[in-house]
């Protein structure tokens, strides 16, 4: 099967809320969009691992819904730190089985494959967590079925890109426990993250990471352990498409889109 993983939209119908999100979010997003509605290879599922709108307005997410149109193929959506839960849980809970209660987590399927998707949104705050309650959640979901191929997805890396500032910034709670959980796992696992503004992959506990990049603005990058946020960087966006056989194994693409 194929899986495309995109990230950080950032999509807004009136005002932008992040100075650094593009003016033209909207288009560039939009060019991500129709550009995986024609590959010529059936795209099995696209994840979408947070910062889908940049105010979480109904407004905003009314947008990102018709822009998303020409996608056929089911969608995963985890929030990310400018999502607002209320907004989102209405806008795509015809599209994703969102679990009841105040988070946004819940578990499915794409074409065979088992989907977690995490909820990380720390209210008020840039960086991430799994409160209690979402690491109990966590825990139970991550611990069955341990023999059968995983897609883990949230909006926060629990594995660091060496880039400090973003790395402090990225999930700050609940990361022990996923790489215990994530670590006893004994069919391959892949980790579909957002939120660093730059795609990268890497290796944890086991699992096949990566973080997607982003179409509303992208980082430089940084690895001399400065804490000052890299600047922004005018690049190709870079998108990946994950071929996952029906063991778990398979390869990762990185699918190039001119802005």
């Amino acid at each position: 099967m194929l899986i495309a993983h995109i990230s950080d939209l950032h999509v807004f119908a009136d005002n932008k809320e992040t100075s650094l999100v593009r003016d033209d979010a909207e288009r560039t997003a939009r060019a991500v969009i129709a550009d995986i509605a024609a590959l010529p290879a059936r795209i099995d599922g696209v994840v979408i691992s947070g910062d889908l709108a940049d105010g979480g307005s109904e407004r905003d997410y009314a947008l990102l819904r018709q822009m998303l149109a020409p996608l056929s193929m089911p969608l995963v959506v985890t929030p990310g730190n400018h999502d607002k839960r209320p907004t989102m849980r209405a806008a795509f809970g015809d599209v994703v089985p969102f679990e009841p209660g105040p988070y946004l987590h819940y578990e499915t399927m794409i074409a065979g494959l088992r989907v977690l998707a995490l909820d990380t949104l720390f209210d008020g705050h840039v960086a991430g967590r799994l409160c209690r309650e979402r690491q109990d959640f966590a825990r139970d979901r991550l611990s069955r079925r341990l023999d059968e191929p995983l897609l883990l997805t949230m909006h926060h890396p629990p594995f660091a890109s060496g880039m400090t500032a973003l790395d402090d910034n990225a999930l700050v709670e609940g990361r022990e426990l996923l790489a215990e959980l994530v670590g006893q796992r004994r069919a391959p696992t892949r980790i579909l993250c957002g939120h660093i503004h730059r795609p990268y992959q890497s290796l944890w506990h086991g699992a096949l990471a990566a973080v997607g990049g982003s179409p509303a603005f992208q980082v430089g990058l940084e690895l001399t352990g400065a804490h000052e946020e890299p600047g922004l960087v005018s690049e190709p966006y870079a998108y990946f498409i994950h071929r996952i056989e029906a063991q778990g194994g398979g390869a990762v693409h990185t699918r190039y889109v001119s802005l």
